[in-house]
């Protein structure tokens, strides 16, 4: 028997002899939205709508915007391209690229940024046999450089923990699209092939999207989330290629900051990641 079940079965019969031992680890039951898996803290916050609907947009446009948004299974990947020095801090640079997407189209990019609507840049960009996206339409010689300075699309997303920032390459006639995310700073743990992230999905941490990846294919996973001493336990079932997404909010009634743990069982991994979460917490990590 894995630790996490012996600590979770002490807890039910501690809770049998001492029911207020126990009383904030009462177990929440899983909740789901198109197939998004979500779950609450008994005195946690409760998501509107609109935020679970959000949650699962994002979801889907970090799966490559699974779910008929694109058709063609393109996708976006990032290549770091340097560091600029900043007030703030160090910010990286990455070239884009869009392997397989055509090259007799003009596209454009929409950005979306936590706590922000996606929007559009306005700018036309293309793409070279590589897939590199440029801001002008490549030279001969250029179809298969990785890179060409001065003529790529270069982007620099927040530095935050955890942060992620999204883009979309979309041709003008509509006929082509493609997604990425790209997490600078993530917040994850690697055990025995297993992989956990915790991603910010809304300001403060007040949403987060939990991904776990390298886990049994088509296989129930347990997970534990912790707020404040309040837990709550969710299933998961994950993909063909071991594959899954939750949906946490970690915010407890009548605080302001705290911290979410949370753990994941596979066969024969328990990888665990935490995540801070609360008014500041976003100004606070990009000063570290």
């Amino acid at each position: 028997m894995s630790p996490l079940r012996i600590v979770l079965i002490a807890c039910c019969v501690i809770a049998q002899v001492h029911p207020p031992a126990c009383a904030k680890e009462s177990k929440a039951k899983g909740k789901d939205i198109a197939g998004l898996p979500y779950t609450l803290f008994q005195n946690g916050s409760t998501p509107s709508k609109e935020t679970l609907t959000t949650l699962l947009r994002q979801s889907r446009w970090d799966n490559d915007a699974s779910g008929n948004l694109d058709h063609l299974g393109f996708h976006l990947r990032f290549v770091k391209a340097g560091e600029t020095q900043t007030p703030e801090g160090n910010v990286t640079r990455y070239r884009i690229f869009a392997e397989g997407t055509p090259e007799d189209k003009v596209y454009g990019i929409d950005l979306w940024e936590v706590g922000k609507p996606a929007s559009s840049t306005g700018q036309d960009v293309y793409v070279n046999a590589q897939g590199l996206v440029m801001t002008r339409q490549p030279q001969p010689q250029e179809e298969f450089a990785l890179q060409v300075p001065g003529s790529e699309v270069i982007v620099s997303p927040k530095n935050i923990s955890g942060e992620p920032t999204r883009y979309a390459l979309l041709s003008r006639d509509g006929g082509v699209s493609a997604y990425g995310t790209l997490v600078p700073n993530p917040v994850v743990t690697q055990v025995k092939g297993c992989r956990l992230e915790a991603r910010v999905a809304a300001p403060g941490s007040e949403a987060v999207l939990i991904v776990a990846d390298g886990f049994e294919p088509r296989t129930r996973i347990p997970m534990v989330l912790e707020s404040l001493g309040e837990i709550s336990n969710v299933d998961v079932v994950t993909d063909n290629d071991g594959h899954a997404v939750v949906a946490g909010f970690p915010f407890i009634q009548g605080k302001t900051q705290g911290t979410l743990k949370i753990s994941a069982e596979g066969d024969n991994c328990l990888p665990s990641v935490t995540l801070n979460w609360g008014s500041g917490t976003a100004v606070a990590e990009a000063k570290k």
